[in-house]
């Protein structure tokens, strides 16, 4: 591999951890409110769901279509 492709590939990479890290963090920070701020029930558990489901297109999103 050329050096110039190397560093796109890493450039790429980087770009993705950091959006990764990034998901990963707020999602956490998000569950965590949901779960100390409202009582058990069927809609905190949808809620729940919901917050997943939002990071799996989240990261559909990404992969298909690159970061900004």
């Amino acid at each position: 591999m050329k050096k110039i492709e190397l560093e796109a590939t890493n450039f790429v990479k980087t770009k993705s951890d950091k959006f990764d890290t990034g998901l990963n963090k707020e999602v956490r920070s998000l569950d965590s409110y949901i779960l100390n701020t409202l009582h058990d029930c069927r809609e905190r558990e949808r809620v729940r769901e919901k917050i997943l489901e939002a990071k799996m297109w989240a990261r559909l999103a990404a992969d298909r279509h690159g970061i900004k």
